[in-house]
């Protein structure tokens, strides 16, 4: 082999021996950081971020050594260490040597003696990466053996002592869900919240003497047991949510509580698919499709469709019960059900009706079954004398007025047809204008009634009748119609100038009925654009009227007790401000709530874990009628125990949020003393 291809392969053993370096020393980093960080309790991110130091090690290394890629370097790195090549190496590196040169290169084996050197430089990385591998399983089986952290913040007592002092300090909690459930046990550490199916064996445990603890299920006493150097106690998931107090007898002891939250077995969903809708038939024959669609939580035991007849009519009825297609569903959690009922077979009569629905049971056998149903479908047999005669209501006749178009409308049409007089000819123009003519007529006379009727009179006839005014009508006409009709016209009133009441009253009524008058003429003549003024003289006259209207109740009206226009900004009191107390809420559950909030307020800044176990107890009462409180409650009680000032700030103004309370406004910023 010449110089430059054992320089090369020298140059390829450097490499392999600097990746593996920077490996061992990332792993070795790595370990320890793991090591410490399961001594010092920290969590699982904690121990991810306190792992990653190992990459930056691994990757500080590879910098380093990454200029071996060189060969120059590398011939360098060898002459450093060997001076009688006299870089007769370094000039093999550049180019072909001469064989002078490449004589001087190989006088001197250097390169068994760099090998060895290099495979030297692995072995104390390796070590290191053996050592620190032991030391990081050896922490580990000690933590995994229900050690607590030697170092655990906050703590400076070491675990046989702490463990020894508080048989409250480990709890383990074993949930086994009922039979049918099918579903596998769990184990909960140090759990303040327990959810299991109603029904669930809860096996409670923690290291320690069973004389040292007691237990209580909301006022109920439970007992504890000792079994294998541990405390135990086993209760059933009750219905309701309750509240399991353990309390540690040992001197200075403490209390902690567990929420229990039953989960509730909901009952089957069934979905009545087929028949969609209510039927009636002349006659029953044939066959009936019926199918459902079934859906449980948790799984179905069996499901059937349901049949009843009845027969009958007044007050003489029998019934007759069949089920079909009973199905096992071996605790699927969904199922579809189909049948085909035959009606020949149920021999029905006239006016006979059939009820069909879908019935699903689940598997519960701790509170139920559960039982579930979809909507009942009902086939009616109609009876011989359904189809001899139809039942209709008679409708009343129609109001002919009702007819007539408004004078709004009426001056709609008008100006329609003035846009289109070019368009169209002369004969056509006469025709629309006198059909516009005629509806003003009809209004005309309605108005007109509205006018006799106030004078005491009897409305108008038809048009061309005599009783029918052809053309204006004058104040005077008005006052001797009145006066024939006996009203008593001509006393004054409290009105415009010297107007009788008649007037008064019916001023913007005749005006309306006027222009109607001259509207109607210069329609009849086909000159519907000069028709437009009076038509919108009445429209404008109707409006004066209706806004006119007057209501006067009889009897003598109620005395003033206070002339408020008299005394308003008369007062010489300049006012004073007052202090007003606080408004309670008239709920009184929630009063009940925000009183108990308050109290776990004030035990915040003291005892963290007592103002925890107020919201659980809180949390308890929620669980039935609030459930989004509850969630609430318990996020806040974890962060409590474990949370910055920070986050348990944040929290408990979550929780007055939920509670309905008002958020203070305070002009700077308070000090993060843990209280919200």
């Amino acid at each position: 082999m010449t110089a430059r291809e054992r320089l090369v392969a020298l140059r390829r053993l450097v490499l392999t021996v600097v990746v593996l370096r920077a490996l061992c020393v990332g792993a070795s980093v790595a370990l320890l950081a793991v090591a410490l960080g399961r001594v010092f309790a920290l969590e699982t991110d904690a121990l991810l971020l306190v792992a990653s130091f190992g990459v930056l090690a691994a990757a500080l290394m590879l910098h380093r050594g990454w200029g071996a890629r060189s060969l120059e370097r590398v011939a360098l790195w060898v002459e450093e260490r060997h001076p009688s090549l006299r870089y007769a190496l370094v000039t093999a590196a550049e180019a072909p040597a001469s064989p002078d040169v490449e004589r001087q290169a190989l006088a001197a084996p250097w390169w068994d003696t760099e090998r060895r050197t290099l495979l030297g430089a692995l072995l104390l990385p390796v070590l290191t990466v053996v050592i620190a591998a032991a030391l990081t399983l050896w922490v580990s089986g000690f933590v995994r053996d229900g050690a607590r952290p030697m170092f655990q913040p906050g703590n400076a007592t070491s675990r046989e002592s702490k463990q020894a002092s508080d048989p409250l300090a480990a709890l383990r909690i074993a949930v086994q869900p009922p039979a049918y459930a099918g579903r596998a046990a769990q184990t909960l550490d140090d759990a303040s919240n327990v959810e299991a199916l109603i029904g669930s064996r809860l096996l409670v445990s923690g290291s320690g003497d069973a004389t040292l603890v007691r237990a209580a299920l909301d006022s109920s006493t439970v007992a504890v047991r000792s079994h294998e150097s541990r405390w135990t106690l086993g209760i059933t998931m009750p219905t309701r949510p309750a509240l399991l107090r353990l309390r540690s007898m040992v001197k200075g002891g403490r209390e902690r509580l567990v929420v229990l939250v039953p989960i509730t077995d909901a009952a089957p969903a069934v979905t009545l698919l087929a028949p969609a809708r209510d039927t009636t038939v002349r006659a029953a024959a044939g066959s009936l499709l019926l199918h459902a669609r079934l859906r449980d939580d948790i799984g179905l035991r069996d499901a059937s469709f349901e049949v009843i007849i009845s027969s009958g009519q007044e007050e003489t009825f029998t019934f007759r019960t069949t089920v079909l297609a009973r199905t096992t569903l071996a605790n699927r959690r969904d199922g579809e059900l189909s049948a085909r009922l035959s009606l020949d077979s149920l021999a029905l009569k006239p006016g006979d009706v059939v009820q069909m629905r879908a019935v699903a049971r689940d598997a519960n056998d701790v509170t139920g079954p559960g039982v579930g149903s979809s909507e009942t479908r009902a086939l009616r047999v109609a009876r011989a004398g359904e189809y001899d005669s139809v039942a209709v209501d008679a409708a009343p006749p129609g109001d002919p007025d009702g007819q007539v178009l408004s004078q709004r409308m009426l001056i709609t049409l008008t100006e329609a047809l003035v846009s289109r007089r070019r368009s169209i000819d002369r004969p056509t123009l006469l025709t629309e204008a006198r059909r516009i003519a005629a509806d003003q007529a009809r209004l005309r006379k309605r108005v007109g009634d509205v006018v006799f009727q106030r004078t005491g009179g009897q409305p108008l006839g038809e048009e061309g009748d005599v009783d029918v005014p052809q053309g204006k009508l004058t104040p005077e006409q008005l006052l001797e119609r009145a006066r024939a009709a006996g009203t008593d016209a001509g006393s004054p009133m409290d009105v415009e100038g010297d107007e009788t009441p008649i007037l008064a009253l019916n001023k913007p009524l005749l005006e309306a009925f006027n222009s109607m008058w001259d509207a109607g003429r210069a329609l009849e003549q086909g000159e519907p654009a000069q028709a437009l003024p009076p038509m919108r003289r009445a429209l404008a006259a109707i409006e004066r009227a209706r806004q006119a209207e007057r209501i006067y109740l009889r009897g003598r009206p109620s005395a003033v007790i206070v002339d408020v226009a008299h005394a308003r900004l008369a007062g010489k009191e300049k006012g004073s401000t007052a202090v007003l107390g606080p408004r309670f809420t008239a709920d009184p559950v929630a009063r009940k709530r925000a009183e108990s909030f308050a109290r776990a307020s004030a035990l915040l800044a003291t005892d963290r874990d007592a103002a925890a176990d107020s919201l659980l107890v809180m949390r308890v009462g929620a669980l039935g009628d609030s459930p989004p409180l509850a969630a609430v409650l318990d996020s806040a009680a974890r962060v409590t125990r474990r949370g910055s000032p920070a986050d348990v700030a944040l929290a408990w103004l979550r929780v007055r949020r939920a509670l309905g309370g008002v958020v203070l406004r305070r002009d700077s910023l308070p000090a993060w003393d843990g209280a919200p």
